[in-house]
């Protein structure tokens, strides 16, 4: 159990650099760079709710929230380091971010947050069959797609935290996010079938 746990909160501190290095750098560069984050939990084999909900049957759900609470905490970590990092694109990149997930209605969220899972889901598939390509690739595509990625969010939101930008609305959308890259996390195995246990 220490050992998932600290896998967790390494998941989402890596994801939080992650962020934050899409936050100072931005665009098309930023986001092929935020890959760094997903190609490490790959590699390190750590604990990350969109990298796990694609492949564990519907009764470790209670296992899956505890690995996001692990994946939150480590995003609080980034975001303290990230605290010492600001710049002005930095601040204009997350004030955007946050924009875009507050105008979102909730079926927008969870709508555009399953194509996310979606994308994770088969990147970490790709990984498993020895084709790197998608991790590579798939997480600029869901960044320049405007798509939530709960674990990216909570990184978001955890630094709009320490920067006194914290709002009430930013929970629903976190939950939404959560509830909607679920759902995609599990539509490549649904479309896929016997082929994806393969």
């Amino acid at each position: 159990m220490r050992n998932f746990l600290l896998m967790s909160v390494f998941a989402g501190l890596l994801i939080g650099t992650g962020g934050l290095v899409y936050l100072r750098v931005g665009g098309v560069a930023g986001a092929v760079l935020f890959g760094f984050g997903l190609l490490c939990v790959v590699m390190c084999g750590a604990q990350l709710f969109t990298g796990k909900s694609g492949f564990l049957p519907a009764k470790q759900i209670p296992r899956l929230m505890l690995m996001l609470a692990g994946n939150a905490v480590g995003c609080l970590v980034a975001a303290v380091i990230a605290v010492y990092c600001l710049n002005q694109s930095v601040m204009s990149n997350l004030s955007a971010i946050l924009a875009s997930r507050q105008s979102a209605s909730w079926i927008s969220l969870l709508l555009t947050s399953a194509g996310t899972g979606m994308i994770m889901t088969l990147a970490v598939y790709g990984a498993r069959k020895q084709h790197y390509l998608p991790l590579l690739f798939g997480v600029p595509v869901f960044i320049l797609c405007g798509l939530p990625h709960c674990v990216a969010d909570a990184f978001y939101y955890a630094l709009a935290l320490l920067l006194g930008k914290f709002e009430w609305w930013i929970l629903p959308a976190w939950f939404w996010a959560i509830a909607g890259n679920y759902i995609g996390c599990n539509l490549p195995r649904f479309f896929m079938q016997e082929q994806f246990e393969n």
